[in-house]
């Protein structure tokens, strides 16, 4: 897949294409066969433990669509992993879902780069209505995407963070105008003859409001909100034009473009959507050209040239952070494996530049364990947590470990004898064999059971010794026995997270009691050295008896249950004050 790491070019773009009556029936893609089409509540998923975090089905399903009477397909190509990157999309008028799935160049796609792809289709095959007949289908299906078992979290598949969205007609309309209401879903949009949108919709757009304020406490309209989006029509028109002007207010564009695929480009300002966008990539473009062909090179350039750039992050509004997707192959991260009771267990490791400079000198370099959350894996905790640019810019080694396969999600096994205490052995183990580590300066954090497995990983006191410092966001455990190492500890929690917030909670409080005792810290969860504001965080401080912080607990203002980038480079600045001494002890070595 061609994944670009382009600073500053997140882009909403809008292709003006007038197209001919012959363009209406696709291009082919190469000849292949035509997948068998499966139901999914008949489907029984099959997860084998030396597959890894594999999906347990793959091929073409059909599933209902509650109190529509209609269906939806959705293809999971084979070797799909878990959580994997997903294109919701709807069929053109006349077209065969299953035909034009082959036709579309789509299921090669996904069979190439294993992404799924979730198919909105018409209720007579081949025809939709207008976008205000579909617009009640659309949004039900575009609502079920994540519910897909009794439980919710992935009986069949489980759906990523954000999507990609692909609308063309009306009913792509009708998918355009459910993206308009909530873009933090979608980590970029590209709509074909999609765009015949009113201006008193997008009127409405402007007062319609998230359910939780930003980081300054100011309501958010979801007309303000960025979202990459390629809008490709066959003709000029007024709503068309509303709708590009609509999409180049949400990302802040400048007015000179710039050329883009023939057309033109209008690119973010320089210093906007800071707390929104990680690096300063959105824009707007706007293609004039005849005789478009909506065939398998045109949704191939939709997916290679914009789509799979873009990744997103987030649940509430204000902790919502779009930004470019990795290219694995240019960093060199390294995918690799180990055999543990039976089960394929599977890691990411990173080494920047400047590690491997030092190890070429005969230096050695720091290393931070990022464990991911409950239905995450090592590849979105990799995109989502931006830790490599941290490592780019620090010099430290990476590491990305996946948790255990579940049958229908990720997880990690919390327990003090659990096979998850025996891998992260292991892992540490391997990663001290394999590269230049500086044991010294070994660091553990995680975000939610991440989180939580870090902190259980901390009471196990022959693996804790191996750590320098913690730093995780969003996941707690406690424990009444104190003993232990002084360990510091630093966590962030959202404003608006699973539990509430305050220290004085049984939940953050008993983290925190639990973390004041075993460090040694003076006063209670509710009596910190220090509470003060700093930026968008509220930061609170224990200190031993020397009056050296080691314990810390922050709030990161308008964030849910996710996490934003600026998060790791503050858990960095955290690691970085402590190092152990001769003796094994973790010491302060900051300011």
């Amino acid at each position: 897949m061609k994944k670009r790491l382009v600073l500053g070019l997140l882009a909403v773009l809008a292709l003006v294409v007038p197209t001919t009556a012959a363009s209406a029936s696709p291009t082919s893609a190469p000849s292949r066969p035509l997948p068998v089409v499966q139901q999914l509540a008949a489907t029984v998923p099959v997860y084998a433990p030396e597959r890894g975090i594999k999906m347990g089905i793959h091929g073409l399903f059909e599933r209902p669509v509650r109190d529509t009477g209609r269906t939806a397909k959705v293809y999971v190509p084979q070797d799909a992993v878990l959580g994997a990157y997903m294109v919701v999309t709807t069929v053109p008028q006349g077209q065969q879902t299953v035909q034009w799935l082959v036709d579309s160049g789509w299921m090669a796609l996904a069979d190439r780069d294993k992404f799924v792809v979730y198919i909105l289709e018409p209720g007579a095959p081949g025809s939709w209505g207008t976008a205000a007949e579909e617009q009640s289908y659309v949004q039900t299906a575009y609502d079920d995407i994540s519910v897909n078992g009794p439980n919710g979290r992935g009986t069949w598949y489980l759906p990523p963070e954000s999507y990609y969205v692909v609308g063309y007609g009306a009913a792509g309309t009708a998918l355009q105008k459910t993206v308009m209401k909530d873009p933090t879903l979608v980590a970029a949009a590209a709509f074909v003859n999609a765009s015949d949108i009113g201006s008193d919709y997008l009127a409405q757009m402007q007062t319609t409001y998230y359910a939780t304020p930003d980081w300054n406490g100011q309501r958010v309209a979801s007309s303000s909100v960025p979202l990459p989006v390629w809008t490709i029509s066959d003709h000029s028109s007024a709503q068309t034009a509303g709708v590009v002007d609509y999409w180049k207010h949400a990302n802040q564009t400048v007015s000179k473009a710039v050329g883009f695929h023939g057309g033109q480009i209008f690119r973010q300002q320089k210093g906007t959507l800071d707390y929104y966008v990680a690096d300063e990539s959105t824009a707007v473009a706007v293609l004039e050209k005849r005789n478009l062909r909506e065939d398998a090179r045109l949704n191939r350039q939709i997916y290679e040239s914009f789509l799979s750039d873009y990744t997103r992050y987030g649940g509430a509004v204000g902790g919502n952070t779009l930004g470019t997707r990795p290219d694995y192959r240019a960093l060199g991260v390294e995918y690799r494996t180990m055999e543990l009771d039976g089960r394929l267990r599977e890691f990411l490791v990173y080494v920047p530049h400047k590690a491997r400079v030092a190890a070429a000198r005969g230096e050695k370099s720091p290393v931070v364990f990022s464990l991911h959350g409950s239905g995450m894996t090592m590849y979105s905790m990799f995109d989502f947590s931006r830790w490599w640019e941290v490592a780019d810019d620090e010099g430290f080694i990476l590491v990305v470990p996946t948790g255990l396969n579940t049958e229908n999600r990720t997880g990690w096994a919390l327990g003090p004898k659990s096979v998850d205490m025996t891998y992260m052995q292991r892992l540490l183990d391997t990663v001290k064999q394999d590269y230049a580590v500086d044991t010294s300066r070994i660091y553990l954090g995680g975000q939610s059971m991440g989180s939580m497995m870090s902190n259980a990983i901390a009471r196990d006191l022959t693996l804790s010794k191996n750590f320098t410092a913690l730093g995780t966001t969003s996941g707690v455990t406690t424990s009444n026995d104190y003993s232990g190492e002084v360990l510091p500890n630093f966590m962030l929690f959202g404003e608006f997270d699973f539990w509430p917030y305050d220290p004085a909670t049984s939940t953050v409080g008993g983290w925190a009691t639990y973390w004041i005792n075993r460090n040694k810290a003076l006063g209670t969860p509710t009596t910190p050295a220090s509470l003060e504001r700093d930026g968008r965080y509220v930061m609170r401080k224990w200190n031993n008896a020397e009056g050296v912080n080691v314990v810390r607990y922050g709030v990161t203002l308008g964030r849910g249950h996710s996490i934003i980038p600026s998060e790791m480079r503050t858990l960095w600045d955290w690691y970085a004050l402590w190092q152990k001494d001769a003796s094994g002890n973790n010491v302060y070595v900051g300011p």
